[in-house]
């Protein structure tokens, strides 16, 4: 499990470190840890490093943490960013960029060690499916278990999540491709949808998370099939009048 610490205080960041390094020998958790001074180059590395937990010091030269983290959660809705300061009062502004949690320095080793297993739990749970997704800025990064559909127009793709709307580049093959074995089936050329979102299949209408799609009619048998067998049995069709 990847983490990163961004923090300017080299005593502090030693202290993590240490830290992090006997929480993965007592919780018998692998951690791979990485240490930035600053939170542009951690941003600027972001892609390559794609932590699961993110320790954010919040006062930093150049870009503060809290600001940091807005411009990561721009990228990435799932990673978790816990929140290190010595005024509460700031850290508590850090649900405003949905942060897990904070600590308040000189931090314990018990406190750390209570906040970082809540950390590591999340992580786990996040560590669905992810997808990379090109858009004109970089890359944004999205949970596949947010995914309600992937609707194609042209040569621009259309994620459906949960909480808000992904357009990138692509086509609709390459994502049914990636999600394979996660829950995700085509409906008709233009819809890849999460079976897990499924409210009812009636006819040939598709209910899906407040959303009305169409299944095709060539490929309704193999989708109803493919639906049953993930269900095994407990997916609801509505057979009235359709």
């Amino acid at each position: 499990m990847k983490v990163v610490i961004v923090e300017d205080d080299m005593v502090a960041a030693a202290q993590f470190k240490n830290y992090l390094e006997r929480y993965g020998n007592e919780s018998d958790v692998e951690l791979e840890v990485t240490h930035f001074t600053d939170a542009e180059t951690f941003l600027k590395n972001y892609k390559k490093e794609r932590p699961a937990i993110v320790f954010f010091d919040i006062n930093l030269p150049t870009i503060d943490g809290m600001e940091a983290a807005r411009k990561l959660r721009e990228r990435d809705t799932a990673v978790v960013i816990v929140f290190v300061t010595k005024m509460v009062q700031y850290a508590l502004k850090g649900y405003d960029v949905n942060a897990l949690d904070f600590l308040v320095k000189p931090v314990s080793y018990a406190e750390f060690k209570m906040k970082m297993r809540r950390a590591v739990n999340v992580a786990r749970a996040n560590e669905t499916k992810a997808l990379y997704v090109p858009v004109d800025s970089g890359f944004y990064r999205v949970p596949s278990d947010k995914i309600v559909f992937v609707e194609v127009e042209g040569h621009r793709l259309k994620y459906q999540l949960v909480d808000g709307v992904v357009e990138a580049r692509g086509s609709l093959s390459d994502v049914q491709e990636k999600l394979a074995g996660h829950g995700f089936l085509r409906c008709n050329s233009c819809y890849v949808v999460n079976v897990k979102y499924i409210e009812f299949v009636k006819g040939y209408d598709l209910h899906i998370n407040g959303y009305k799609l169409k299944i095709s009619h060539p490929r309704r048998k193999e989708f109803m099939r493919q639906l049953m067998d993930i269900y095994a049995g407990s997916f609801r069709e509505d057979t009235e009048g359709g």
